[in-house]
């Protein structure tokens, strides 16, 4: 179901990015059958909906205009072999590191966009539109068993056949099985595609790795990033060696998948076979949906995909916070997706600098025994120390040193040398610890000083982990691991 509620969603924007790029309506195809069926198999997310996105049309549009289709196909191929280098050398990784406000202005952003996408087709046609919404709503209220989105658009399918008669619909889809396109590659210009083709690799690993991450916190799961980006590398070589646009992991799409049902790697690859079989077999069915129904779909699951805890958050945190999520969302709908995410970067790195301005200097975060040795707590428990600020750059090292350490089931996460926690650092800290708390491991924190205790309760993770397992005294937090494990015997 998720991969057929994500099909449908994906046919219109298929078709509408081919047309835009100017390669055509079958090169969108192409590219989100043939170029995501390819990063369903061998990429490391497996509810990824890969296909054509439009944060790639401005710069596709560029190389479609100075070098013609040809050219577009053949940075496209480059864009891919770069991606799977990226992924050879483990260059994934690099997503883990950015602050928790760029991916949620990222995601907002994309989320904008894709909302501003279907406003017209959604006011062409305003009473298939409403109609399709409240379906939909009401399918998530009282029927949960079967996607709404698919409520939706039957609802609205029979109420433009039935009453409305609207002409604005998806129309004949000019479809032929592919073939190479070689011939039609300009290889004479390989020297000077280079450029483009980078910046597409780069805005397309940017895009997935980031969609990849927002679908991880959806399901409490963690994808392979290097493999993401080998599977995306290999999905756009096929998809422009056949003559289809160059594609990317796509938020809005995979938000559908996930909120339809999806949860394993067969949805993303149903997604292209529904594609396909929509295409070739249900063409004439698909040929009368309306286009107001498909914005219908496309609105609200952009608006369910939006990062809505993190702009709550933005009140109880500092202001740094929130202008970094504004600054990346503006620039990831008035710009593009590189520039967005550089900027929120900077801007965190610079907030940084500043925080270590101000506040002594740490040492990497790491692990002491010392803590063990001076509260003395039973051989079940095992103590971790960390010293030092831990800001959004530590919080991965964090994650390592926890794994690579943790021998025993019960854990004290001794903080009483780490001077300063930043948004980043307490909400990545909770979501980790309630993942081991998931896995079975009973997880306490404890001498937390002020400023950390007060952002772990501003941003809500104290609350999340429980008060009882958030102490300010490092004995306190020993004592209450003691009890526990006491009851269980």
């Amino acid at each position: 179901m998720g991969g057929a509620t994500a099909a449908v969603v994906a046919l219109p924007l298929s078709l509408a990015f081919g047309i835009a790029s100017g390669a055509g309506a079958v090169a969108g195809l192409y590219g989100a059958i043939f170029g995501g069926l390819v990063a369903a198999v061998f990429g490391g997310c497996g509810v990824q909906i890969t296909g054509p996105t439009g944060a790639m049309i401005g710069v596709l549009v560029g190389v479609v205009s100075q070098y013609g289709v040809g050219g577009l196909f053949l940075a496209g191929v480059l864009a891919g072999l770069m991606q799977m280098v990226f992924g050879l050398l483990r260059l994934g990784g690099f997503v883990k590191y950015l602050p928790q406000p760029v991916i949620a202005g990222f995601t907002n952003g994309v989320a904008i966009l894709f909302f501003m996408t279907a406003v017209d087709d959604a006011l062409a046609t305003l009473s298939i539109t409403l109609l399709t919404a409240v379906v939909i709503l009401l399918a998530l209220r009282f029927c949960k068993q079967v996607p709404e989105s698919l409520f939706g658009l039957v609802a609205g399918l029979a109420a433009n056949e039935l009453f409305i008669h609207s002409p604005h619909v998806v129309g004949d889809l000019p479809f032929h099985l592919p073939r190479l396109a070689l011939e039609n590659m300009a290889f004479s210009q390989i020297g000077a595609l280079l450029q483009p083709a980078f910046t597409i690799c780069l805005l397309g690993s940017i895009s997935a790795l980031l969609s990849a991450e927002v679908t991880d916190e959806m399901l409490g799961v963690q994808h392979d990033s290097n493999r993401e980006l080998i599977g995306q590398g290999l999905g756009n070589l096929v998809a422009s060696l056949i003559g289809g646009l160059p594609v990317s992991g796509a938020v809005a799409r995979s938000g559908v998948n996930v909120h339809s049902g999806g949860r394993t790697r067969l949805s993303s690859i149903l997604h292209a076979i529904f594609l396909l079989l929509m295409v070739l077999v249900f063409a004439p069915v698909v040929k009368r949906i309306p286009l107001a129904s498909l914005a219908a779909i496309l609105m609200i699951a952009s608006v369910r995909t939006a990062a809505w805890n993190s702009v709550k958050l933005i009140p109880r945190a500092r202001w740094q916070y929130g202008a970094i999520m504004t600054v990346t969302t503006i620039l990831t709908v008035e710009k593009d997706l590189t520039i967005a995410v550089a900027a929120g970067v900077v801007l965190a790195g610079l907030g940084v600098l500043v925080e270590l301005a101000f506040s002594p200097r740490g040492k990497a975060v790491g692990s002491s025994k010392a803590a063990a040795a001076v509260f003395s707590p039973p051989a079940e428990i095992q103590v971790l120390a960390f010293e030092g600020p831990l800001f959004f750059i530590g919080v991965e090292q964090l994650r390592r040193r926890i794994k690579a350490l943790a021998q025993k089931p019960s854990l004290v996460l001794d903080f009483s040398a780490v001077t300063m926690v930043d948004e980043t650092g307490a909400l990545a800290l909770g979501e980790f610890v309630q993942r081991l708390q998931g896995e079975g491991q009973s997880i306490y924190l404890g001498g937390l000083q002020r400023k950390p205790l007060r952002m772990l309760i501003r941003m809500g993770v104290v609350d999340r982990l429980g008060r009882r397992r958030v102490c300010k005294h490092l004995d306190s937090a020993i004592w209450r691991a003691t009890q526990e494990l006491e009851k269980e015997v």
